[in-house]
């Protein structure tokens, strides 16, 4: 959905049942696959959603949404870590926009994690995003705050060079 029509029906959505109903329609599935991705069983992900649009319905103004996908995930990771501090968890805060790269949880061998260790920094994180994470070009594109072409070219790049080296 575009920013554009994300910020009209987000304005009317606490008296416009059919506003409500197309964020919900768009996101509600997203969420829940992002927040199994990012939580696991930590915590319910269909309670974590349905506070998410409740608290958008009680919400009276709101900023104007560049990147509504990056920002409706964010309010949900958000409310992922209220739930889990309420549960007495420890859970560290998100980071903004990206998943951490932390290669020892990822299993590599060894000549494979020097070669993509020589990937500049963006492009290792699109790479690791995609690959082990599982977010489309797109959504590393929004998430990242960059052009879905300079994404799809970065990491183009990326997998010509790891072919070269290995």
């Amino acid at each position: 959905m575009n920013a554009n029509k994300f910020n009209r029906l987000l304005r009317h959505i606490s008296d416009n049942e059919r506003a409500f109903e197309s964020i919900y329609v768009e996101y509600y599935p997203k969420i829940i696959m992002y927040l199994h991705r990012r939580f696991g069983t930590a915590v319910c992900a269909e309670d974590v959603a349905q506070t998410v649009f409740v608290s958008l319905i009680e919400t009276k103004t709101f900023p104007e949404i560049k990147f509504p996908a990056t920002w409706i995930y964010r309010q949900a990771e958000y409310k992922a870590v209220d739930i889990l501090r309420k549960q007495q968890k420890e859970v560290p805060l998100p980071e903004t926009y990206t998943a951490p790269l932390n290669f020892d949880d990822v299993v590599l061998k060894e000549d494979m994690r020097k070669i993509f260790e020589r990937l500049d920094e963006c492009t290792q994180k699109i790479l690791y995003l995609h690959i082990w994470e599982g977010y489309s070009q797109k959504e590393i594109a929004e998430m990242m705050e960059m052009s879905c072409t300079n994404v799809r070219k970065k990491a183009s790049r990326g997998y010509e060079l790891i072919k070269k080296l290995l």
